[in-house]
């Protein structure tokens, strides 16, 4: 079977060609997404300061909690550190020669005259350490002199730090600095400034300064009380005994570290110390693992309708071939055999040749992602064969699946029945066909409706989801809704001369082709629409509701240097002619909740506010309960979200907070505007402690009712002048932030949902020129009954017409739907929020592509003679 399959791949390469271009994409962009995925496993970057540990111990930076039959698992956005037992613990191992306590903590190095000496040392920060790359710019960590050993960091100029007014500093943070041994310099942790002399400066063994972080060095006292913690470490490096055994020591000291920290911890050896020392790494690559994920999860999804598109139109054209072979005895099990054959072959050599372009294609995304900053610019790509073996094996079975359905039907039909349909097409659809196709098209509206009940990220990712299944629904049911939409707007057709006529009638008996013609661009309209306006749609409802809720008259921020301290925030409540101020912190925390009798976890983007006048700054939009009891243990939740749980006002939940810790609360109120203020709103108290910076990032500040607005911003501005971090801005300053955010992950899911569409595009076109391509004759057989070449190109041009149309009317139905109820549910009104132009460029672009790609064919057929034309094999 497979070499009869070879010999008919080689005497009709032309007719495989679409399959071919069909399958060479699809792997090229599931190859993409699967090298992402194994990157998002498995890459990493160089350990520096870590570099000299041949065992690091640091926390479980996953949430486990047991969910019935299975553990349910979340990455941690905090780092989770270790107590002073581990250390105790981890030195009495044997093969140990001494162990390091690392305390990490962001500083922003201000150089002698208070300025900053790195234009990207008060970058990054957050909750979590900034390395090269996501920023662009190196942040400044502070450690302790003790922690210097583990790189190993050797003195170039002077001396270690003997008092707490000593550092170190790399010879890199030195020279951005413009300080040398014996200077002072200026040093901002939390946004305070404080004056330190210069022992001496340091470099890596290797001979120069670390390249993914400024590296300032205090007396171990002095780290442990400007750290977040101090009573507990970031991470613990072990200095083996020569001649032990790494592995082996290793798993000595992940035995003593679980024993003595009891919540369990990770052990990293080689390059994966790094994960460990660089925590922007390792939270890029579970971002990266679950951007990527999800992008291959659609794709692989858009990959398989194509193919068998295009596939079921290459059946489609061979069926008076199929039905010859019927007629002279060939069985439904041959016919089958000889498609699947045609298929395999067919994908294995496209799926080979199409892993090139998908790693070509993967490193063109690492490079956008970096520059929109999610992950490091120096995070290399992980590119081993399982990605692209798993490439070319799904689309294997991709292509040998399509061709099984395409060809089920014209290899078990009737041979006398099987010569009719050959010329005649059915006139109506199986029934599972249709079955199936009403089934997804309910699936789609179900999915779609999901954003009127829970307003947030997650319902709006029913959006994407209805659309496309909205679109397999109607691909199912296609000749059906094609013939009905070809009789409304061919009407005017008919009543033209020829050339309208014969476009109408030409679609109207090739409904199958129609169909398999019209659906790439309904995919091309309705599913780019979609993604492009759910973007918008989430980006306006954060502007919408900072605009409705936020009552502060200026948002005050850190800069990112850790955050803002006690002191700064009692300086800025002590500002005559200020009423309230409200600290800020950013985190995520986990929900553990019970759903058919198994436990569940979701994470949701948290806020932590300081106690008092909450309703004074922020106005949340309650619904049930009141924010005047967010204290102690205690929260406020999303109320479409709490309703979904099963959750009411009074009820306990079982929260867990940024690094992992239990943080039992009662539910006090529910709330409306989480786009802009986030899903759970916390107490700042209960955050203390479990946050990367261990301070509020942001305060929100409102004036006294007629208070002279000029003086107290002038007033806020002399204390930015006493904290050089710090910096104030107008009302518009957290919207700016929120937009900020929502640009940024808009960004991040078209860079990735833009390699789908290109497959696309590219699918509209292959598409198109493969049904024109194979209507020569057809072409021929109307010169030769009369018709001149200008009257068949205006029919073909009347049929692209009468394509586009109904493509563009179904597609903008596909959109329509979803993000009506998308807008409904999160900004009250039915139309989508963002500029117009964009639902007109799509379209635009699209019937453009789908007119060159009939009329390209047809002018091309047309230049061979009919006589010879007409008689070129099916």
């Amino acid at each position: 079977m497979f070499e009869i399959a070879r010999k008919t791949l080689r005497a009709r390469k032309a007719a495989f060609l679409g399959a071919f271009v069909a399958l060479f994409c699809g792997t090229a962009v599931i190859a993409a997404s699967g090298i992402l995925v194994e990157s998002g496993l498995r890459t990493t970057v160089r350990p520096e300061r870590y570099a000299a540990a041949a065992v690091v111990v640091g926390g479980d930076q996953i949430l486990r909690i047991p969910g019935g039959d299975f553990t349910v698992a979340e990455p941690l956005p905090e780092r989770a550190r270790l107590s002073k037992d581990v250390l105790e613990a981890v030195a009495s191992v044997p093969g140990v020669a001494s162990v390091v306590g690392d305390r990490s903590f962001p500083v922003t190095v201000l150089g002698p005259d208070g300025g900053s000496g790195d234009p990207g040392s008060g970058s990054g920060g957050g909750s979590g350490d900034t390395g090269a790359g996501a920023g662009g710019t190196r942040q400044a960590f502070g450690h302790g002199w003790d922690s210097a050993r583990l790189a190993p960091f050797e003195l170039a100029d002077g001396r270690a730090p003997r008092t707490d007014s000593e550092v170190v500093l790399d010879t890199g943070a030195a020279r951005a600095a413009g300080v040398r041994a014996g200077d002072e310099v200026r040093i901002a942790t939390a946004s305070v400034p404080a004056v330190y002399r210069v022992s001496g400066t340091a470099v890596l063994a290797s001979g120069g300064p670390p390249e993914r972080q400024r590296a300032v060095f205090f007396t171990p006292d002095e780290a442990a009380r400007l750290s977040a913690v101090p009573d507990r470490f970031d991470a613990v490096g072990v200095l083996a005994r020569e001649g032990t055994d790494p592995d082996d020591l290793a798993e000595a000291v992940e035995r003593a570290a679980d024993d003595a920290d009891g919540t369990g911890v990770t052990v990293r050896t080689g390059t994966d110390i790094a994960r460990l020392e660089f925590p922007d790494v390792d939270a890029s690559q579970g971002l990266l693992l679950a951007v990527a994920a999800s992008f291959g999860g659609t794709a692989l999804l858009v990959a398989v309708f194509v193919v068998a598109g295009t596939l079921a139109l290459s059946v489609g054209q061979r069926r008076r071939e199929f039905a010859v072979l019927r007629a002279i005895g060939s069985t439904p099990q041959q016919i089958l055999g000889l498609v699947a054959a045609e298929s395999l072959l067919v994908a294995l050599v496209a799926g080979v040749l199409g892993c090139l372009p998908g790693a070509a294609l993967a490193e063109v995304l690492r490079r956008l992602f970096a520059r929109l900053g999610v992950v490091p610019a120096d995070l290399p790509l992980s590119t081993g064969p399982l990605p692209l073996l798993g490439a070319v094996v799904l689309t294997a079975l991709t292509a040998v699946a399509a061709g099984l359905v395409a060809a089920h039907r014209p290899a078990r039909i009737n041979p006398v029945d099987a010569m009719g349909e050959a010329a005649v097409e059915r006139p109506s659809l199986p029934g599972w066909r249709a079955a199936l196709g009403v089934l997804c098209l309910l699936l789609g509206l179900g999915a779609a409706a999901v954003p009127l009940v829970v307003r947030s990220e997650v319902g709006s990712a029913g959006t994407g989801a209805g659309a496309l299944l909205c679109v397999v629904g109607l691909t199912l049911l296609g000749p059906a809704v094609v013939r009905v939409l070809v009789r409304v707007v061919g009407a005017p057709l008919r009543a033209m001369r020829v050339s309208g006529f014969l476009a109408v009638a030409n679609s109207t008996a090739a409904l199958r082709r129609m169909s398999s013609a019209v659906m790439p661009l309904v995919l091309a309209v309705g599913f780019t629409v979609t993604l492009v306006h759910t973007q918008t749609t989430l980006a306006s409802a954060a502007e919408v509701q900072v605009e409705q809720g936020l009552k502060a008259d200026w948002v005050l921020a850190g800069g990112g240097a850790g955050g803002l301290a006690p002191r700064v925030v009692r300086d800025v409540r002590a500002v005559p002619g200020v009423a309230a101020v409200t600290a800020v912190t950013t985190t995520k925390t986990f929900l553990a909740f019970t759903l058919l009798e198994d436990r569940e976890l979701a994470g949701f983007p948290t806020r932590g506010v300081s106690a008092g006048p909450l309703d004074a700054t922020v106005d949340l939009g309650v619904v049930e309960g009141s924010t005047a009891g967010l204290r102690g243990r205690t929260a406020a939740m999303e109320h479409s979200q709490a309703k979904l749980l099963g959750l009411g006002v009074g009820d306990e939940l079982e929260l867990y907070l940024g690094d992992g810790t239990p943080a039992p609360v009662r539910l006090v109120a529910t709330y409306e505007r989480s786009s802009a203020f986030g899903e759970v709103t916390v107490p700042q108290e209960l955050l203390e402690g479990h946050t990367g910076t261990g301070a509020p990032e942001q305060l929100l500040v409102s004036a006294r009712p007629g208070a002279d607005r000029d003086e107290v911003e002038s007033s806020l501005r002399a204390l930015a002048g006493k904290y050089p971090t710090l910096s104030v801005l107008g009302h518009d300053g957290f919207s700016t932030g929120v937009r900020a955010e929502s640009v940024r992950a808009a960004w991040v899911n078209l860079a990735g949902l833009g390699m789908i569409l290109g497959y696309v595009a590219v699918a509209v076109v292959n598409t198109l020129v493969v049904a024109t391509a194979g209507r020569s004759r057809e072409f021929a057989l109307m010169r030769l009954v009369g018709m001149t070449r200008r009257q068949v190109l205006r029919t073909l041009r009347w049929e692209a017409v009468l394509l586009c149309a109904v493509a563009v009317l179904l597609g903008t139905a596909v959109a329509a739907v979803p993000l009506a109820l998308l807008n409904l549910g999160f900004l009250g009104t039915p139309l989508p929020a963002g500029p117009p132009l964009v639902y007109g460029a799509v379209v635009t672009v699209t019937v453009l592509l789908a007119v060159l790609s009939v009329m390209l064919p047809v002018r091309l057929s047309l230049r061979t003679r009919p006589v010879d034309a007409i008689g070129v094999r099916e």
